[in-house]
């Protein structure tokens, strides 16, 4: 039993000094919040946020949330080589009229994680018939 113990302990000592995942992925964008001015009511809009990654180390998107369902992101799945661009488009579903903000939340393998990324802009309203 102290065997199997300290066999125990020697295995949890082992597995907390091995080298830890790299955390040091680095995400550079040319612009974090896009403003898409005013859009007509019911049409889907969308813009592309391109980003680099001038760091060493591959970078791993592992996820990215949005404020709301009406906003719809899609990004690269596999790593982004050092020294190469991506993009992580985004759709916005108009669904109202008046003024959004949306903020859509990027998750990578950097101690900078998580980014934010926002677009915003304002939904016309429907045109009103002169006899109404």
């Amino acid at each position: 039993m102290k065997t199997l113990a300290q066999l125990s302990l020697l295995l949890f000592i082992f597995s907390c000094s091995s080298p830890a995942t790299q955390n040091d992925a680095v995400i550079r964008f040319n612009g974090q919040e896009y403003d898409f001015g005013t859009i007509p009511l019911k049409e889907e809009v969308r813009y592309d946020f391109e980003f680099s990654n001038p760091g060493k180390t591959p970078l791993v998107i592992s996820n990215v949330k949005t404020s709301c369902g009406c906003t719809i992101p899609e990004w690269p799945r596999k790593p982004v080589k050092p020294g190469t661009k991506g993009e992580i488009k985004v759709a916005y579903d108009v669904a109202s009229p008046g003024v959004f903000h949306k903020t859509i939340i990027v998750y990578f393998n950097g101690k900078d994680s998580p980014v934010r990324l926002s677009i915003k802009g304002q939904v016309g309203f429907p045109e009103q018939k002169e006899n109404e």
